[in-house]
C-alpha cells in the first residue's frame, strides 16, 4: 500500500488503513446485513462495507428455506395484519399490487398516503387513486417537486447512513414527512413483498427506506415481512397467488396482474450538491476515477460526499495515489 494511506481512519468504533480499508478494495460492497451502495454490482464475496453505517430494518434476512407448508396467502396476511399497532394508521399506496391488497385488507383503518411527483413518467398517483377508489379507501395525494427531491437529499443520505445509486428511496423521506405532519404515528406499507415471494434480499432499498421511516419518529409496518408470515409463503417470483387475492379482495384486475416493472427515479438536478473537490478527494482514497457520465454514476459520487460530510467522524485526510 502507498505510505500515503498509511494514517488510520477511526469512524465509530472501526479502524482500516483507509477509506478504501473501511469500505472494501476499491468498491463499495454488501455489509454483513445488505447495502448495496454506490458503485454499481456487489462481487460474489460481498466482504466488508462501513459497519454500523445504518440503522437496520427490523427484519433480518435469512433466504427463508422454504421448508416448511405453505399456509393460505389470505390467512397469512390476515394474521400478519392483526400484528400492527392498534389505532389509525397511514398506508402508503402505490400504483402496484403489493400495496393494493393491503388496502383491501386494512380498508376500514386506514388513511392512504400516495407521492405524487411532478415528474415526468414517474407518479403513479393515477392508479393509486384507481385503487382508492374501488376499495372505497381515503386517499391523500403528497405532490412534489424535483426541487423536493434536491433539497431533501442531505437529509435522507443522514438518515439512511449510506450512499445511493438512484434517488428513487428519497419517495419515502418526503412521504414519510407528510404522513408525519398530519399526526399519524404508523406508516403501513407493501415493502418485503417482492423479496418474501422471490427469496431475495432487497439490500439495497428495505433497509433504507426502514430508517427513512423511522426518521420522522413513525413506526414502520411491513405485514409481508412480519414472521407470522415471511417464512411461510410458498416461492412465487410472479407473485400469481397474491396477484388472484387481490382480484378476489376487489383490486381492478389491470392492476392486480400489471407486471412488475423496476422504479427508477428521473436524472434531476444535482448541482447544489456537487463538490468537485471533495469527490476527487474521496475518489483518490477509493482508488477510482469518478466518473459522472450517467445518473447513476452523479447521484453515487453525489451522495457519497454527502454521507461524508454528514459523518464528519469519518476522516478522509488520508488521500493519495493508490499505485
Amino acid at each position: 500500500m502507498n505510505p500515503r494511506l498509511a494514517s488510520l481512519v477511526q469512524w465509530r468504533g472501526h479502524s482500516g488503513p483507509s477509506l478504501r480499508g473501511l469500505i472494501g478494495a476499491a468498491r463499495v460492497r454488501l455489509d454483513p446485513e445488505g447495502v448495496r451502495a454506490a458503485f454499481g454490482e456487489t462481487e460474489p464475496t460481498g466482504a466488508t462495507c462501513i459497519l454500523g453505517a445504518r440503522r437496520e430494518w427490523p427484519q433480518k434476512w435469512p433466504h427463508f428455506g422454504r421448508s416448511a407448508p405453505a399456509r393460505p396467502l389470505r390467512d397469512l396476511l390476515t394474521a400478519a395484519c392483526a400484528q400492527l399497532p392498534a389505532g389509525p394508521a397511514a398506508l402508503a399506496l402505490s400504483g402496484g399490487v403489493d400495496s393494493a391488497v393491503l388496502a383491501a385488507i386494512l380498508r376500514d383503518r386506514v388513511v392512504a398516503y400516495t407521492l405524487a411527483p411532478e415528474l415526468p413518467g414517474y407518479s403513479e398517483a393515477s392508479e393509486a387513486q384507481t385503487i382508492a377508489d374501488q376499495l372505497g379507501v381515503t386517499l391523500r395525494w403528497v405532490t412534489v417537486r424535483e426541487d423536493d427531491y434536491v433539497t431533501a437529499l442531505p437529509a435522507a443520505i443522514r438518515e439512511c447512513e449510506c450512499p445511493l445509486y438512484n434517488l428513487h428511496p428519497v419517495s419515502r423521506h418526503l412521504l414519510a414527512r407528510a404522513v408525519r405532519a398530519d399526526g399519524f404515528d404508523v406508516l403501513i406499507s407493501g415493502d418485503g413483498a417482492d423479496e418474501v415471494f422471490r427469496g431475495s434480499d432487497g439490500a439495497d432499498y428495505l433497509p433504507i427506506v426502514g430508517s427513512m421511516t423511522r426518521a420522522t419518529g413513525l413506526v414502520a409496518c411491513a405485514p409481508f415481512l412480519d414472521p407470522t408470515m415471511a417464512p411461510w409463503v410458498a416461492a412465487d417470483p410472479d407473485k400469481r397467488a397474491l396477484r388472484s387475492l387481490a382480484c378476489e379482495l376487489g383490486v381492478p384486475e389491470a392492476i392486480a396482474w400489471r407486471a412488475k416493472a423496476p422504479r427508477f427515479a428521473p436524472a434531476m438536478d444535482l448541482a447544489r450538491h456537487h463538490d468537485p473537490a471533495q469527490i476527487a478527494a474521496l475518489a483518490r482514497s477509493l482508488g477510482r476515477t469518478p466518473a459522472t457520465t450517467t445518473d447513476r454514476e452523479r447521484v453515487a459520487w453525489t451522495t457519497l460526499a454527502l454521507f461524508a460530510r454528514e459523518f464528519p467522524g469519518l476522516d478522509l485526510s488520508c488521500v493519495g495515489s493508490p499505485d
